[in-house]
């Protein structure tokens, strides 16, 4: 099909001056309103991208993304940390998992003579084990965590709550494993010696700490020569949905972080789909002008329409010349709105401390299909909006419209 002549129709009447000012009025708001929607769009979610991902860094950075135990309450020999098996996990699944450590950790309420708080201790065998113990090598953490004198590595913000120091004694109380006594039911506990304080910027410090992988075991009452199951951390956490194709349902329990931060992150998705919908709703608006615009061209245009269909003009050559001008009005505002919408998302920090000079840190990621998804979108409706105009332009008859001319 030959859209030579429908383009070039289409390129004068967009270009050219109309006397109808206040068409011109309508389409240039268009135009206005398409600009202003993507590039508003682009920015939120850049915005909402840059939070989510800020927040996985923060949130997630320090906490096991999964922990994976063998069902029907089975344990793991210790001894497999060294074995093939455990390693092929790694190897097999290099795309996926970060890490994999051994580990007891069950949660505990923490009691000292000055307060009481809740948390999670977790049982460690090498500083690598986790990040927060990342700053010790290997002869620090056995001299501060030695199997069988029941050390403890705290949070600072759990020792400012519990007012303890290094060399404090902190009873861990296991709510989860009570054992019975003359007394009735009470939890196992123990005591504990603070030998090492460790800092987070995060609310991790507030209610984890680390002990020896052995001691915390003989409190759970578990062999020394087996763990509770298998530490994971992922190169991306969000990849938590693929961990059953790796450890079988039927065969492994899988505790992962969403049981504990989970719906944090389900309101930030929500937030930005929702932020989403209602500033696509300026594009739909802004995109409804078209017909308009398109509407009142197609009467302002009837007579040179007759005219070109007399000359040879066929119908479907009427239809693509409307299309294609209501085309290229939204390809102007979304190529605009998209280089604005970037340049801005790139430059946010400049001109957020421009405008406040106290400064205000917004994370921003720009995400490459998001903004075809949004260019797409875009487009997509402006190619809608031009149907109706486009088959109203169609059905004019020379004859009728040239009778009083």
């Amino acid at each position: 099909m030959n859209l030579g002549i429908s383009l070039f129709i289409a390129l004068r009447y967009w270009r050219a001056k109309s006397a109808d000012r206040f068409g011109r009025l309508v389409t240039n708001l268009a135009s206005a309103g398409i600009v202003l929607g993507v590039m508003a769009l682009i920015i939120v979610l850049s915005v909402m991208n840059g939070l989510e991902q800020y927040q996985k860094k923060q949130v997630l950075s320090d906490i096991p993304h999964a922990i994976v135990m063998p069902k029907d309450e089975a344990r793991i020999p210790r001894k497999e940390n060294r074995n093939e098996t455990f390693r092929a996990y790694l190897s097999e699944n290099k795309n996926i998992l970060q890490n994999v450590t051994l580990i007891n950790t069950t949660n505990v309420i923490y009691q000292t003579v000055n307060g009481v708080s809740a948390g999670q201790v977790i049982g460690v065998q090498s500083p690598t084990d986790d990040k927060l113990l990342s700053y010790l090598n290997k002869t620090q953490f056995d001299s501060l965590l030695p199997e069988g004198e029941f050390k403890l590595i705290i949070g600072s913000q759990l020792a400012k709550k519990l007012n303890v120091g290094i060399g404090d004694r902190v009873r861990l109380m296991l709510t989860e494993n009570s054992q019975y006594t003359p007394f009735g039911r009470v939890p196992a506990q123990r005591l504990f010696r603070v030998s090492e304080i460790y800092f987070a910027e995060n609310e991790v410090s507030g209610f984890e700490s680390f002990a020896n992988i052995a001691d915390i075991g003989r409190l759970m009452r578990i062999k020394p020569e087996e763990v509770q199951g298998m530490r994971l951390f992922l190169k991306d956490p969000f990849q938590i949905t693929e961990l059953p194709r790796i450890f079988p349902e039927n065969q492994w329990k899988i505790v992962d972080w969403r049981t504990q931060k989970g719906e944090f992150f389900q309101a930030v998705r929500m937030e930005k789909n929702m932020m989403g919908l209602l500033i696509s709703l300026i594009i739909m608006v802004a995109v409804s002008n078209i017909i308009t615009s398109l509407s009142l061209m197609v009467i302002d245009k009837q007579g040179e329409i007759a005219i070109l269909q007399t000359q040879g003009l066929t119908k479907r050559q009427v239809r693509w010349i409307f299309i294609l001008q209501g085309l290229l009005v939204g390809a102007v505002g979304t190529v605009i709105g998209a280089v604005l919408g970037g340049l801005i998302t790139l430059n946010l920090d400049t001109i957020l401390n421009f405008i406040n000079p106290t400064g205000v840190f917004l994370p921003t990621e720009i995400s490459i299909t998001q903004v075809a998804v949004i260019v797409a979108f875009s487009l997509g409706l402006a190619l809608l909006s031009t149907i109706y105009p486009a088959y109203r332009a169609s059905k004019i008859e020379p004859a009728e419209a040239l009778r009083y001319e």
